[in-house]
């Protein structure tokens, strides 16, 4: 797999998640499946993504004052993010560490971690950043980038003439990433963008992150994917997190890509053998719609004909056989409202759709769980550490072995709360 990858997330004071030891972060991989019971801190992991994503991404509401800082911690639980076992105020670390990227055999990303420390003081309502390092690329660069507090130290190459090779701003504002607001504070620099190699390191770490689409089966709008009928121009190849924008992405992707309708259209007969053809058409002049064909038969079905689970594995074949992969694909329990025979069908489609991005799977299905016993290696367990935390356990072939060889698969083990995948929450 040729791109990027997020390699680990590591916690320190956050949630349930509170680790001692920000080495001992669990390693990514292209697939990432995670188990655990409700409440065991995988929603949490997420956050912490979705978390970095709105930082970067998100416009700030100049009108209120909001930082896109402030209101993407604001969504994750603002001062709520501390750990409730330790004593406020404290600080919250957050580690976010990335592979190379190799593209057209040149590297452009090698080994960056971005650190991250939040205070956090209950009593006063007060979250803000007050250290943030950016470390890596080459072994000789300690850092690209530093802050602590107010002022920021970046790395400059080839002026020999400046002290310690790095360029200082003060006035930094802590209501703000100045991973985010780089470009911005380098416009003061006095040394041209070639000389700093955070401008390139960042650009090409803000166009991976925001690439990142994050999907949650409960969160998926039934009534306004059957019912909305989208506007036709609109570029976007992505499906939107409640699915109502399904024709135009289903639109964009056959017109992007000659062999797109054609897959959409096998993945449709693997769960309706008898599926004829599957489309999205004009509706009056400017939207579009969707028809679904089935053999011996000369009327075309709708969306608000066909069963929820039907309706739900049309978006999960759009998002996950779709031709442009988004750089990390996040979905939290797909096999809502699906038929147990279609968990195989699904499991494939993950798996598959891993060898091309990176993904993160969550799940309470044993059905769907069956399907990854081959590589138990790409699942993560979040088991009890105490009476308040919960820590990621990577489970392999090896700690199950003697359970495998009596015929077991991972859902059977899961079903029954077995101690060695984290048992039962109680």
């Amino acid at each position: 797999m040729n791109q990027p990858l997020l390699i680990f997330l590591a916690t320190q004071n956050y949630k349930n998640l509170s680790s001692d030891d920000l080495d001992s972060a669990i390693e990514l991989k292209n697939l990432n499946v995670f188990i655990g019971s409700n409440g065991s801190g995988k929603s949490n992991f997420i956050n912490c993504l979705i978390f970095l994503k709105d930082c970067l991404t998100k416009i700030p509401d100049q009108n209120r004052g909001v930082s896109s800082f402030q209101d993407a911690v604001s969504k994750i639980g603002a001062d709520r993010i501390l750990d409730n076992s330790v004593e406020s105020p404290a600080v919250v670390k957050l580690n976010y560490h990335f592979s190379l990227i190799s593209q057209n055999g040149k590297t452009h990303i090698d080994n960056i971690t971005l650190e991250l420390k939040i205070y956090v003081d209950r009593k006063k309502n007060s979250v803000r950043i007050v250290d943030e390092i950016l470390l890596g690329g080459k072994s000789d660069k300690l850092y690209s980038y530093s802050r602590k507090k107010e002022l920021c130290s970046v790395l400059v190459e080839g002026i020999p003439d400046l002290e310690d090779k790095y360029e200082e701003f003060n006035k930094i504002s802590n209501k703000s990433l100045v991973f985010a607001e780089l470009s911005q504070i380098l416009e003061k620099s006095k040394y041209p963008p070639e000389k700093i190699p955070v401008y390139k390191i960042r650009r090409d770490l803000v166009d991976f992150i925001s690439q990142w689409q994050f999907y949650n089966a409960n969160n998926m709008d039934l009534h306004k994917i059957r019912t909305s009928e989208p506007k036709i121009g609109g570029t976007t190849i992505y499906l939107s997190p409640s699915g109502d924008n399904l024709p135009l992405v289903l639109e964009n992707l056959i017109a992007q890509d000659i062999e797109f309708e054609d897959i959409i259209n096998q993945a449709m007969k693997s769960i309706f053998p008898k599926t004829r053809r599957l489309r999205p058409i004009r509706s009056g002049r400017l939207s579009l719609t969707i028809e679904w064909y089935f053999q011996d038969m000369e009327e075309p079905f709708y969306l608000s004909e066909m069963s929820d689970g039907t309706v739900r594995m049309l978006c999960w074949a759009t998002i996950l056989h779709s031709p442009e992969l988004p750089s990390l694909l996040v979905i939290d329990e797909p096999e809502l409202g699906l038929h147990v025979s279609w968990m195989r069908i699904l499991g494939e489609w993950i798996k598959k759709a891993a060898r091309k991005t990176q993904i993160i799977v969550t799940t309470h299905s044993p059905d769907l769980l069956d399907h990854f016993t081959d590589c138990l290696e790409n699942v993560y367990c979040f088991a009890t550490k105490d009476t308040q935390h919960f820590q990621m356990k990577k489970l392999s072939e090896e700690m199950l072995s003697s359970k495998l060889e009596e015929g077991w698969e991972l859902g059977d083990l899961y079903r029954v709360g077995d101690p060695s995948i984290g048992g039962w929450p109680w």
